[in-house]
């Protein structure tokens, strides 16, 4: 067996291992939802925030207090607030099932602190010179009754007894914001420097499943420049962190899941530090603070500082909308179009344009399927006459290779001449596929990362277009009364992935043979492989691959007929 032979069949073993053992060991299970009710609740300690270890008692509340809670209801988001610190801490997405798109069961985007995975944002008042806390961590404040709406703002109140009154008053739109407007009155007698904080807290945060798409803390600070610090790199940080100054832009910093996004907007941008940074605790505890610089408050003067919270889906048009009505920089910067924007984004909007005509994903997505097909149809015809006259010198050329078995520089000697005889490019074929590779990668960015896609039907079986096909081979498609869930997906080999696979073993069938006996049986496995692969895709994309293979089978077929009429013409 030669070198080439023997690099091509390593390649192919190394990466079905990879594949096994990223299925096996690396895929994360998905964590049950939890019941993220309206009741009272204990609250954790929290240590720790901006650059002075005087600064950690303005995060802690000790677990003894038990907190009355205020709710909030708007159009997209609902949830409540615990009078422990205002701290918004329990926030679900109405128009977003954790399951399935009919699933009563909310998507919880916040969740109260106290739980393993708890996140949550809120402000606090500094004194400006020591930056120690100015409201006590066992306060409870007062409420002005009622709950949030878009149409009743909540207001919480505090008196420190020693000349301060503090107020925290929530708003919030039809959508996915909650502005948060923290105020302090000074009758001390005095002048008192103030600071305000604004934070989110994520503890053991569920890292990205898949290298495809960024998940993690970011931020944008500078016109048209995102920050990203990846857990990775947070757990290396200390309570001081890594912090970033507002660039006279009205900037954000938040935390970004595949889908959602948490980010706090500071109102003024001139004096507010913005800082990535790990709290103290066990496990992975991620934060991201907003603090401003220290103002100076003239005795019967009031300062107000506002924070709005995005807690939402990193939806193109939502975002973007945002972006224009509130002034903010690049909030859509939070969603990840990765190495080809210019492919990601077209898709993404060609996509959505031919839903909206067709009504379905689905047809969408083979829609955009005939607009690619077409923009190469050109080069595809090249590569499919070039791949036809190969086939056709295809005994020829093992013929060559028998006779000048031998002696390797002649062999490919004669077979080059036969080739610019035949006026043939032996890699006319591949340039075809490797200019679709980007486009592939770019299609399978889209298909991922958007919200769009998540929960969005076909037809038949197939009810999410963003997950793997759910059938599977080993309990004959379900006719058979048992689950497959204990597998790995590779080996639940659903009806899509199949169906590719046969797709790709009739297009490879149309094209000429490798030379090599042995790379042609090899070359014969690659539809199964595929196959395997493909079963660990979203069946989006299994949809896309295997209409593009009919496309091209058709295609190829029709040259094919064309050139043999012009022969025996």
């Amino acid at each position: 067996m030669n070198a080439d032979n023997r690099n091509l069949i390593t390649a192919i073993a190394l990466s079905m291992l990879i594949l096994i053992v990223y299925q096996v060991y690396f895929i994360p299970d998905t964590p049950a939802p939890q019941d993220q009710g309206y009741a009272g609740q204990t609250v954790e300690n929290l240590p720790a925030t901006p650059g002075s270890t005087q600064l950690a008692a303005a995060s802690q509340v000790p677990a003894a207090v038990t907190a009355p809670r205020v709710a909030f209801d708007g159009a997209g988001i609902k949830g409540s607030i615990s009078l422990a610190k205002g701290r918004i801490d329990d926030l679900r997405l109405k128009d977003y099932g954790v399951d399935t798109l009919t699933d009563e069961n909310r998507v919880p985007l916040l969740r109260k602190s106290g739980a393993d995975d708890s996140y949550f944002t809120e402000v606090d008042f500094l004194d400006g010179t020591t930056n120690a806390p100015l409201i006590g961590a066992d306060v409870i404040w007062q409420s002005n009754g009622g709950s949030l709406t878009p149409s009743t703002p909540l207001t919480l109140t505090h008196d420190n007894g020693n000349g301060l009154s503090f107020a925290l008053t929530y708003t919030m739109d039809d959508d996915y914001m909650i502005t948060m407007d923290a105020a302090v009155t000074n009758t001390s007698g005095n002048a008192v420097s103030i600071r305000h904080l604004a934070r989110l807290l994520r503890n053991k945060p569920t890292e990205s499943a898949f290298f495809i798409s960024y998940e993690g803390p970011l931020g944008v600070f500078e016109e048209d420049v995102k920050v990203k610090v990846d857990y990775d790199d947070i757990e290396e940080l200390n309570v001081t962190g890594e912090s970033h100054q507002s660039d006279n832009v009205k900037g954000w910093i938040g935390i970004t899941d595949k889908y959602w996004l948490t980010a706090l907007i500071p109102a003024r941008q001139d004096d507010v530090n913005f800082t990535f940074r790990r709290a103290p605790g066990a496990g992975l505890r991620t934060q991201v603070d907003a603090l401003t610089g220290a103002t100076t408050i003239a005795d019967g003067a009031t300062l107000t500082r506002s924070f709005a919270l995005f807690a939402g889906p990193k939806q193109v048009d939502v975002l973007e909308a945002y972006n224009d009505s509130q002034n903010i920089e690049r909030l859509d910067h939070a969603i990840d179009w990765g190495w080809f924007p210019f492919l990601t984004k077209p898709f993404y909007f060609a996509i959505h344009w031919l839903f909206v005509l067709m009504g379905n994903f689905g047809l969408a997505i083979i829609g955009v399927t005939v607009i690619v097909k077409v923009a190469f149809f050109p080069l595809a015809n090249k590569s499919y006459k070039s791949m036809a006259k190969m086939r056709e010198l295809a005994p020829k050329v093992t013929e060559l290779r028998e006779r000048f078995a031998d002696d390797k520089p002649r062999q490919q000697q004669e077979m080059m001449q036969l080739y610019r005889a035949e006026k043939v490019n032996p890699a006319a074929g591949c340039l075809p596929v490797l200019l679709q590779i980007p486009v592939f990668f770019a299609l399978y960015k889209v298909l991922f990362i958007s919200i769009e896609m998540r929960h969005a039907p076909f037809y038949g079986w197939i009810t999410d277009l963003s997950a793997l096909d759910p059938t599977s081979i080993l309990n004959l498609f379900g006719l058979l009364p048992y689950s497959t869930a204990a597998f790995p997906d590779f080996m639940n080999l659903g009806v899509w992935p199949i169906l590719m696979g046969i797709s790709m073993y009739v297009q490879m069938s149309l094209n000429p043979p490798p030379p090599d006996p042995i790379q042609a049986k090899i070359f014969k496995f690659m539809p199964l492989f595929f196959t395997f692969l493909l079963a660990t895709f979203p069946a989006g994309l299994v949809i896309y691959w295997t209409w593009n293979n009919l496309l091209s089978i058709l295609q190829q077929w029709y040259i094919m007929q064309s050139m043999k009429k012009a022969k025996t013409a």
